[in-house]
């Protein structure tokens, strides 16, 4: 049997493994390296194709700040170790600590090798490589709450509907039929994927997997069972729907009109984008929601109906497309600023706690003295220097 969303005409496209990365082809800014021999960073794990990376490398070169790339599609073969301990990374001959990190559009699936049991076997080790690294806590995680699957789309509606939003009644299913019977009402029904939005074989080619609009009574026929789960809404009518950009607390709205659930993919041309205000009892439950899920940079997809209807939200998301779009660079700038802030307060850290290491490792070896006794003494940082 085939798949229901398997079954339109099949959207394809490609994801170049070419790196367009400002400091990976150019170099990056000269930095000044601690006392271990590594150079602080923000490290990024994602894609070649990711563009949104592509231009926060340049504004981080403006910056002074490195980043390094991981990219999934790029890594195959790269020499890389891994210090937990120290916190630092050796990429390429070159040695990093990352204060920053962030896991992106990482796909162990866009790794590709002649041997198939080689392909699997790496994409196994460098899915686990890059979501420890994340996880590590020497760094500061963006979207600490974010890691392949996480969090789910049924978590977020529970989330969302706990929080006083209003959610489309949803079923999760292999029987769709049974869906179409379930659901309230006799209107149509929205048939989404519970995963990410695409299929990606051979690496490096996409096959879209996209939400689609089916009637009630045609859905209360298919007698089959589908091959995987999937998500099977109410459909909610509404005239547009809303983008709504959380960057550190930071609320930015756009509306979006299209002509259809998969246009934001296939048909890029035919998407209305523009500013607009929110309610601010609206903001403030979104900007709590991030929160909680620990997200620092994410975007909410609401339908602007009679009441706003929550869709989903989107940890690895994208926001030049909207920008653009709508003429606006609001949401680039306030990642741009929020990546800045972080890796200058975390190297403000790092050197307090180089300082505090380096008077500990200093009584350790006798070349200062407690004035006190204990490790009290030692804590509060009342040490002076041996005459």
């Amino acid at each position: 049997m085939i798949p229901l969303l398997l079954r339109a005409v099949p959207y394809r496209t490609t994801a170049p493994a070419l790196s367009l990365d400002f400091q990976a082809r150019v170099g990056r800014p000269a930095a000044t390296e601690g006392r271990d021999g590594a150079i602080p960073c923000v490290v990024v794990m994602t894609r070649a194709a990711d563009r949104e990376m592509n231009e926060l490398s340049l504004h981080l070169a403006a910056a002074g700040i490195p980043l390094v790339r991981v990219d999934s599609d790029r890594c195959l073969g790269a020499p890389m170790s891994w210090d937990p301990a120290a916190g630092v990374v050796e990429w390429s001959g070159e040695r990093f600590r990352p204060v920053v990190s962030w896991l992106r559009y990482f796909a162990p699936e866009s790794m590709g090798a002649r041997n198939p049991a080689v392909a699997l076997y790496a994409r196994e080790q460098w899915g686990a490589c890059v979501t420890a690294l994340h996880a590590a806590g020497r760094s500061r995680a963006v979207n600490a709450g974010c890691r392949p699957g996480v969090p789910d789309r049924v978590s977020q509606l529970a989330m969302a509907g706990a929080a006083g939003l209003r959610t489309p009644a949803s079923v999760v299913t292999t029987r769709l039929a049974d869906a179409a019977r379930a659901l309230p009402g006799t209107g149509d029904l929205l048939v989404k994927s519970l995963g990410r939005h695409a299929i990606e074989n051979p690496p490096g080619r996409l096959r879209g997997i996209f939400p689609r609009r089916v009637p009630r009574e045609e859905l209360a026929r298919e007698s089959g069972v589908e091959p995987g789960p999937v998500l099977v809404q109410e459909f909610v009518e509404a005239s547009r729907e809303l983008r709504v950009f959380v960057v550190g607390g930071q609320v930015i709205a756009y509306a979006v009109t299209r002509p259809s659930p998969e246009a934001l993919w296939t048909d890029t041309g035919a998407i209305g984008v523009e500013p607009v205000a929110l309610p601010g009892e609206l903001s403030a439950v979104l900007a709590r929601m991030a929160r909680r899920l620990r997200l620092d940079v994410a975007a909410f997809d609401l339908l602007d109906a009679d009441e706003p209807v929550f869709l989903e939200v989107n940890p690895e998301c994208d926001w030049l497309w909207a920008d653009r779009t709508a003429g606006s660079s609001r949401t680039s700038h306030a990642v741009r600023d929020l990546i800045v802030t972080l890796f200058r307060e975390g190297f403000r850290e790092g050197l307090r706690e180089g300082v505090r290491e380096g008077v500990r490792e200093g009584v350790r070896e006798g070349v200062y003295e407690d004035p006190r006794e204990g490790e009290a003494a030692r804590d509060e940082g009342e040490l002076s220097w041996k005459r």
